[in-house]
């Protein structure tokens, strides 16, 4: 038996609020709706489809990659250049880059290798940092396979397994003990929890596998947008430390590391991504922290937003799609928190507000809806996302509306 993953319902919060007032909220449109293969919720998230092993289809690439990523995250961190680039140049981990890179059309191991070869500290945090983002983006295509077509659905998320645990998982642990904000965090275990669920909910055999559209896409969500909040807290970490020190190091790791979320910016704060590459490319002494916050949350709140009512509006409660984009709200919506405690003072109650995402998702995946509880929770998350959009500046509240420079 499994853990159940991050969000877990706090029903009776949801009597207990009173309803609030109507938002001003654009209605966000419908988006990532997968064709449903099972009708009606058939488990808890606990029964396992398969015999397999999670993990146990990884590519021999990526496995045998993984050594080499540890140490270079190691010696990088140490200032290390020569352990750094005896752990990537001409090894398994080089070989595994460049197959990525042709994949995805990116030239990661060209930047990699040249800044093992400048061998600075910020240089070699730099290497460490895009090996990260690196990695990310495969791990989100890997997930995305197995939704959207992958014969053998199991080696495709066993991969996104392998480059989670390669290299990602301490970055998660890493922001569950960031400084910057005292909201309880548990981002790596959210995340081990939602692949080991969603790897759980894959059957059959290649090249015929299927999956639990319950259970593997809300636990890919649960997986990706985890890792954007895993993200998020690192970057802000690091641009504080920047500025306390000056520290160029903590500056350009965070740099680099922006690259994980930045396409999130892209048409919600499009302006933000070179305002944000501008102030960590800058003195870091001039560094503001809140400043970066601001401009990834004005992107993540809108995307919050859009998943507030969009199983309603689009008359999708009750299956499959509707429920993976409530999890998907409930998920982005953890990246708020901090900035909402911050921003928002006492009339916020973080606790409230996580415990209705977690509520209406459930609601959502029932259907049931005799007494109208949907609509009211959903009006309640509309207005404290909303709330927080004011705060953060923005005109008119909207789920998918960009910003103007």
């Amino acid at each position: 038996m499994r853990p159940t993953p991050l969000l877990l319902p706090l029903l009776g919060l949801l009597l207990a609020c009173g309803d609030a007032g109507s938002g001003d909220a654009a209605t966000g449109d419908a988006s990532t709706t997968a064709a449903s293969t099972t009708d009606e919720p058939t488990t808890t998230g606990e029964v396992d489809l398969n015999e397999r092993e999670l993990g146990a289809s990884a590519s021999p690439a990526c496995v045998a990659a993984k050594t080499h990523a540890a140490t270079l995250a190691a010696a990088a961190a140490t200032g290390d250049a020569a352990a750094a680039s005896a752990a990537y140049t001409g090894t398994a981990l080089q070989t595994y880059v460049q197959q990525l890179d042709a994949l995805a059309t990116r030239s990661d191991d060209a930047d990699i290798s040249a800044w093992l070869t400048d061998g600075g500290a910020p240089a070699l945090a730099a290497a460490a940092a895009r090996l990260q983002v690196a990695y990310a983006v495969h791990l989100r295509a890997s997930l995305a396979a197995v939704e959207t077509g992958a014969e053998d659905k199991y080696a495709a998320w066993d991969e996104a397994h392998c480059l989670w645990q390669a290299a990602l998982r301490p970055l998660a642990v890493e922001a569950d003990a960031v400084g910057w904000h005292s909201f309880s965090e548990t981002i790596a275990a959210d995340i081990d929890a939602a692949l080991a669920d969603g790897h759980d909910a894959i059957s059959g055999e290649p090249p015929s596998t299927t999956i639990d559209d319950w259970r593997v896409p809300p636990n890919k969500q649960r997986a990706e947008k985890s890792l954007f909040r895993a993200a998020q807290r690192v970057i802000v970490e690091l641009a504080g430390a920047a500025k306390a020190g000056p520290d160029p190091v903590a500056a350009r790791r965070a740099l680099e590391l922006f690259g994980l979320v930045e396409d999130r910016l892209d048409g919600r704060n499009t302006p933000g991504i070179q305002q944000i590459k501008d102030i960590l490319a800058g003195d870091p002494a001039m560094i503001d922290p809140n400043t970066v916050l601001a401009e990834l949350d004005i992107a993540f709140a809108k995307r919050t937003r859009n998943y507030a009512d969009q199983a309603i509006t689009g008359d999708e409660v009750g299956v499959p799609a509707g429920y993976k984009g409530a999890i998907e709200g409930s998920t982005y919506a953890l990246l708020l928190v901090p900035g909402m405690i911050s921003t928002l003072g006492a009339e916020f109650i973080p606790e409230a507000y996580v415990g209705e995402w977690g509520g209406y998702a459930e609601l959502v995946r029932s259907g049931d809806d005799g007494m109208g509880t949907l609509g009211k929770v959903s009006q309640r998350l509309i207005d404290q996302t909303c709330a927080y959009q004011t705060a953060l500046g923005i005109a008119a509240c909207t789920g998918d509306a960009d910003e103007s420079k």
